[in-house]
């Protein structure tokens, strides 16, 4: 007999193969239909679909045979592979390579073999479709040709079994985040409750054993001694096998068993902290001295708790379903960290109950912190997925252009493009680094801008409103060289917020003026109405989050945040701002912002604007998104579309503004928007009358299925996704059209 040969390449082969996570998987319907259809197709006993791996050949279907698996050694799937090619063998009695080979002399006494590789990835064979017979016969290249089709559908079987599988480990991955987010949220928030229970350690050490697929689990407190540390379990796995050493089991359960043997897997933890790992513990120097001696443990995990510098605590698991290494051990860090704050917490609770007042601001702390680490975590595919929004929806523009067709070459290149930003969004759950929210949610791109550009783009988008409330709107136009070191967006957000609150807050018939004045080094911006005036004692109380000044059973909505974040951003751009005002003579609330060009004087003459608007019959849509580059990007494609008037809002109480005053035909929102959010922008909408029948479209990142059922059981029209899907948007706003209008755009 001879030996089949290995081939050059088959480090890259074995590979491929086991890349394709198919090798010992349980039977699969749609192989057993492509063996069974070989069979009929060439009347013959036996098919099969043969992966060689390194030592053996595996059958992932074996129709007419017994066994799922040979020796490569007697494979003659292997000679095909060492062949690289399709082989043919019409009678193995007549070929010296095979005649003397076990399974043409013994079962299942092979007398005919055709063989074709299977390629599923880059091109290397992994194995064959075979068919065999108990007969000798011919074998035609028509023949030939038809095995060779039904093994390039064996390939394709092959890739989507792959293709399968990584979807379900992501699926795993993603439910195995979510489960440790929702137990570091839980533990944290409801710490009171938990330890007013009795409940917090059991609560963390079940948790850790879920988190781990772990039979055992302990979690305890290191507390100094004159000599060396000593261990206080708060919560352990009942280890208990016999009446006699449940006692045991109890003292260590109630905290009255303190542990203090440094030499054993426990106390490397506790005593010197260090962290002790092992898949052998029946052969690890420090087997012994584990609370309950006779149960049996496979493998072990101890992990210390520090707090800074200090060793404060420590946990272990045993007999874990998963496999113990650094990967497992960097994905408990964010649980580590928690039950670093949670013993943290307990302690002085232990030490100091009387100071309850402490312990309630060291606990909303936590539970602020707790949930900022949760919302960022829950919110990383908006976060990722809102700078892909552009890139895919811009190259979508660009390749379906009908005024500017591109090129075959741009057209490909395009293509790239929108297929790597398509790529990316399958990296949506990788380690998120948490600095974010170290340094806070909110980031502001500081830089020079021309103030008059900002400045005019937030009168424009407002002097609707103001027209149709009956408001006199005027304005001056700073110089066209005056530069200021801000952030475009928030500034406009800035201006919006005050022009809105001038507009909310006149009286009947009333004005508005905007006015820029040069101080040197700043630039001093005024936003004066003819409203009631505010009392000089109560100003400070604008600035307060959510104080109306008894406006809160007015007939004007608000929330009452949109000062105080309009103030936080002035100072986060290193200006200030203030208000001017005596009741009855209206209001002037003005805010600086530093000059970004000294060359830049006061001498050059402003211009003068008076405000105007353009009628028009277009259908009007009122987007609401605080993202540039999102915002940019509907501009585009509404340019595209034609005949529709767009008007942008960076925020949901600035476009509920505008649809008071100025009601469009289709409102599209983002969910994730500064202070009210879409969801309560919806909520306030259908409550309120004059706005209640909008049609409202909800455009957003959270693209999973339950975020959509989400969005359209509270209320929204639609609901998309971002990256947008351009043929889906054109078909939802021309659905809107229709209803308005009766006609397409």
């Amino acid at each position: 007999m001879q030996a089949p040969d290995t081939p050059q390449n088959e480090t890259q082969r074995l590979a491929a193969l086991h890349a394709l996570q198919v090798l010992d998987t349980p039977s699969d319907k749609a192989f057993e239909r492509m063996t069974q259809l070989a069979r009929d197709l060439f009347n013959v006993p036996v098919a099969l679909v043969s992966l060689i791996d390194q030592e053996r050949q595996w059958f992932k279907s074996h129709q007419g045979l017994e066994v799922c698996e040979t020796e490569r050694a007697v494979s003659f799937c292997a000679h095909a592979i060492a062949h690289d090619g399709p082989l043919v063998i019409e009678d193995t009695h007549k070929d010296e390579r095979f005649a003397d080979n076990r399974l043409v002399t013994d079962s299942p006494h092979i007398r005919f073999y055709a063989g074709f590789p299977i390629r599923p990835l880059q091109g290397m064979a992994v194995g064959t479709l075979c068919i065999i017979d108990h007969q000798p016969r011919q074998f035609s290249e028509r023949d030939l040709k038809l095995l060779g089709s039904l093994a390039g559908q064996v390939e394709e079987l092959l890739r989507q079994h792959k293709l399968q599988m990584e979807l379900t480990q992501t699926a795993n991955k993603m439910h195995k985040e979510q489960k440790l987010l929702k137990i570091l949220h839980q533990g944290i928030t409801d710490y009171q409750a938990l330890m007013s229970g009795k409940r917090l350690w059991v609560f963390l050490m079940e948790a850790l054993r879920e988190l781990t697929d772990s039979d055992y689990a302990l979690i305890g407190e290191v507390l100094p001694t004159n000599t060396t540390n000593a261990l206080k379990i708060h919560a352990i796995t009942d280890l208990s096998w016999s009446e006699e050493s449940r006692p045991l089991m109890e003292r260590l359960r109630s905290g009255d068993m303190i542990l203090t043997n440094s030499k054993t897997l426990l106390g490397q933890v506790f005593a010197f902290g260090e962290v002790v790992m092992t898949d052998d513990v029946d052969s690890h120097p420090q087997r012994g001295g584990f609370p309950i001696a006779d149960t049996p443990f496979h493998n072990y995990l101890g992990v210390p708790i520090f707090s800074g510098e200090h060793l404060i605590g420590m946990y272990a698991i045993a007999n874990s379903q998963q496999p113990l290494n650094q990967a497992l051990l960097d994905w408990l860090q964010p649980f580590t960290d928690t039950c670093a704050l949670l013993i943290n917490l307990y302690s002085q609770m232990a030490e100091r109950e009387q100071v309850m007042g402490d312990l309630a601001a060291a606990r909303d702390q936590a539970e602020t912190a707790s949930r900022a680490k949760s919302e960022f975590l829950s919110s990383m595919s908006h976060e990722l997925r809102t700078p892909l929004n552009a890139i895919i929806g811009f190259s979508q523009i660009l390749a379906n252009s009908r005024r500017n067709p591109l090129g075959e070459k741009q057209k490909r290149q395009v293509s790239q493009i929108e297929r790597s930003g398509q790529h990316l969004l399958s990296l949506i759950n990788e380690v998120l680094d948490l600095a974010k929210i170290e340094a806070g949610h909110m980031t502001l791109s500081i830089e020079p801008i021309i103030l008059a550009n900002v400045f005019n783009d937030a009168c424009s988008t407002l002097e609707d409103c103001a027209e149709a409330a009956g408001i006199q709107f005027r304005y001056t136009s700073p110089n066209n060289r005056w530069q200021v070191n801000a952030d475009y967006t928030r500034t406009k957000q800035i201006l919006l917020n005050l022009l809105s609150n001038a507009i909310k807050y006149n009286s009947t018939n009333g004005s508005i003026d905007i006015t820029v004045a040069y101080l040197v080094d700043h630039v001093r911006i005024s936003v004066t109405d003819t409203g009631p005036g505010i009392a000089p004692e109560r100003q400070h109380e604008l600035f307060e989050p959510f104080n109306r000044l008894d406006a809160e059973g007015g007939s004007i909505e608000g929330s009452g945040i949109g000062l105080a974040i309009t103030r936080e951003l002035v100072e986060r751009m290193n200006g200030e701002m203030g208000v001017d005002s005596q009741p009855g003579q209206g209001a002037t609330f003005w805010f600086t912002l530093p000059m970004a060009n000294a060359g830049a004087t006061a001498d050059e003459a402003p211009t003068l604007n008076s405000v105007h608007t353009q009628p028009s019959n277009a259908f009007t849509l009122l987007y609401i998104e605080d993202n540039p580059a999102n915002q940019r990007l509907m501009e585009d494609i509404i340019d595209e579309i034609g005949e529709i008037k767009l008007q942008i809002a960076p925020s949901a109480e600035i476009g509920m503004e505008i649809m008071r005053h100025c009601s469009p035909a289709l409102v599209m929102m983002d969910i994730h928007l500064p202070g009210m959010n879409g969801y309560q922008a919806l909520e306030a909408m259908r409550r309120d009358p004059l706005l209640q029948a909008l049609p409202v479209v909800a455009l957003s990142a959270n693209a999973m299925p339950g975020d959509i059922k989400r969005g359209l059981e509270a209320g929204f029209n639609a609901y998309l996704t971002k990256p947008l899907e351009l043929d889906k948007l054109e078909a939802t706003i021309a659905q809107f059209i229709q209803t308005a209008s009766g006609k397409k755009p």
